[in-house]
């Protein structure tokens, strides 16, 4: 991986790089901390520092409830983690409060898409917050829905325009507290 590392950064080096993981699942992490701590752990250790000398951010891609997963993860050295699930039980409001500075992507319910714009917009709004702090891109997990019509993700992508590039709706300010 180290040698593969440094080959590839002669040529392109990448802005991020996201280790495909999938160590959790809706009900939590798929293995224990202690064989975490053995049989992951020291190779994250010997690869992230090389990755961050090499100026690559480090986020690891997991599915389902990765709360608990995200302390150890951050332990060795992981900046970031993505697609954050939503539906499994992943919450950006409460890592941010753990970890202010872990990079996340997801979280946005992808289901409320079909549930019209005042539902979309609702999510924007709990995620509001944590998107002001930075370090956070809301997404669908994975993919949107197949009974989402176009014009429901039409609507989708006009919010998060309009919450990404003025932080409030309509360039309005929200009440947050």
């Amino acid at each position: 991986m180290i040698r593969i590392l440094h080959q590839a950064c002669k040529v392109c080096k990448p802005v991020f790089v996201a280790i495909g993981e999938d160590m959790s699942y809706n009900n939590g992490p798929m293995l224990s901390k202690a064989l975490f701590d053995e049989f992951l752990a020291p190779y994250y250790r010997k690869v992230i520092p090389v990755m961050k000398e090499l100026g690559i951010r480090v986020l690891v891609d997991s599915d389902g409830d990765a709360n608990e997963l995200i302390s150890w993860l951050a332990e060795v050295g992981v900046e970031g983690l993505l697609p954050m699930e939503r539906n499994a039980g992943s919450d950006v409001v409460q890592v941010r409060k753990k970890l202010p500075d872990f990079l996340m992507l997801g979280n946005f319910e992808k289901l409320l898409m079909t549930k019209g714009e005042t539902a979309v917009r609702a999510e924007f709004e709990r995620l509001l917050p944590v998107m002001r702090q930075g370090g956070f891109i809301p997404s669908p997990d994975h993919q949107t829905p197949p009974q989402v019509s176009l014009e429901q993700y039409r609507t989708y992508v006009r919010l998060l325009k309009e919450y990404s590039i003025t932080g409030a709706p309509s360039g309005r300010s929200t009440n947050n507290k």
